[in-house]
């Protein structure tokens, strides 16, 4: 570096093309230099030019993004893996709702990881170990990159649950649109499971026998309780409040298909509200989306979370005053609504007083709801 460096009584900046990759647009001045000749006066190796340190930030750039995006993938191979861990030799039917698990589990993560809708994310700095010559102390921070997953299965097993021959799968994740954070807890006993198997095709034999459905089979597996789970949706602090969703088999024989329901229905949380059935998951819905919002998550705006808050309410009072069916119809006409993403999203939803929204005031339109 020239130790007279100016040009017509200003500071003349050497850094060629290297200022572009530290990002810096501010111009570099004897008194505020730039990166690169902050840097450059610290050289150990002088004949080290910018041209040279291009290369080697570029190929340790390029390091950095071939790590995070190694790591974005493995969050899916490990979801995946330690899913599979919940299988049994001999449960081929429980085998496939653990599939359909692993396929929800693979839908959601394909919808992709951003800032709003990440669960996990890890910092990845450049290696700097092949920048030999230079200070370390003196070179620019270039910025982290991070890795990053919007659903993430964890072992969650505690030394109490190790002692009960137990395995704890945890599994969190984001509603898509709300933003709330969400995790499925999987407990997997393995020595249950073997008892099962053992005596599976007797039971499936005598199943058959029987005109109520997989009535014997069904029993045999609540009485087994080999695998069974628990929900919970984040608080206003960062902690877990336990929500009582029991599907008790709606959704199939086997425990694996309502974890598997329950993946794309919490995912899609703000729409299965909606729908007369879930007071448990409509209970505290507003608190949750609110402080989502407030925590930055939540793609929904103001109006549109206000005009859920609502559509909450008129179905709660449809559920508990009007026949089944009236009520389901009240709920599809809503989803229906809320299907479009640009619904009640810029402006208040036309027809209702939200002055009095806690009173229940509907006008126009609604009251066809």
């Amino acid at each position: 570096m020239n130790e007279d460096n100016k040009e017509a009584g200003g500071w003349a900046c050497e850094s060629g093309g290297a200022r572009a990759l530290f990002g810096e647009e501010q111009e570099c001045r004897s008194d505020a230099k730039c990166s690169w000749c902050t840097m450059a006066e610290g050289l150990i190796d002088p004949q080290d030019s910018p041209e040279e340190y291009e290369e080697r930030l570029s190929k340790a750039k390029a390091e950095q993004e071939a790590e995070v995006k190694a790591a974005n993938n493995a969050y899916l191979v490990d979801g995946i893996a330690k899913l599979n861990e919940m299988k049994h030799r001999g449960l081929d039917a429980h085998n496939k709702s653990i599939d359909l698990c692993i396929a929800a589990f693979t839908d959601i993560f394909n919808m992709g990881a951003d800032d709003q809708n990440q669960v996990r994310e890890v910092p990845h700095k450049v290696d700097f170990s092949d920048f030999e010559g230079f200070k370390l102390s003196l070179l620019f921070k270039v910025p982290y990159l991070y890795s990053m997953t919007n659903i993430w299965a964890y072992d969650d097993t505690s030394d109490y649950d190790k002692k009960r021959l137990k395995k704890c799968l945890s599994i969190e994740f984001r509603g898509k649109e709300s933003g709330i954070k969400y995790k499925i807890s999987i407990t997997y006993k393995h020595h249950r499971a073997e008892k099962l198997s053992a005596r599976i095709d007797e039971i499936v034999q005598a199943n058959s026998l029987y005109p109520i459905s997989d009535s014997v089979l069904r029993g045999f597996i609540e009485a087994s309780d080999f695998l069974s789970f628990q929900v919970h949706r984040e608080d206003a602090d960062g902690g877990w409040d336990y929500l009582c969703i029991d599907p008790s088999g709606d959704f199939g024989v086997w425990p694996g298909d309502d974890v598997a329901t329950l993946f794309m229905c919490l995912y899609d949380d703000l729409n299965t509200a909606l729908d007369p059935a879930m007071y448990t998951l409509r209970h505290g819905m507003q608190d949750a989306s609110k402080n989502a919002f407030l925590n930055g998550n939540s793609k929904s705006s103001i109006h549109r979370l206000v005009a859920y808050e609502a559509a909450f309410q008129r179905v709660g009072k449809a559920t508990k005053k009007l026949k089944r069916e009236d009520a389901l119809s009240v709920s599809s006409k809503l989803k229906s609504a809320f299907s479009d993403p640009e619904y009640a999203r810029d402006s208040p939803r036309a027809g209702v007083d939200y002055e009095m929204l806690q009173d229940e005031a509907w006008e126009a339109d609604w009251n066809d709801y």
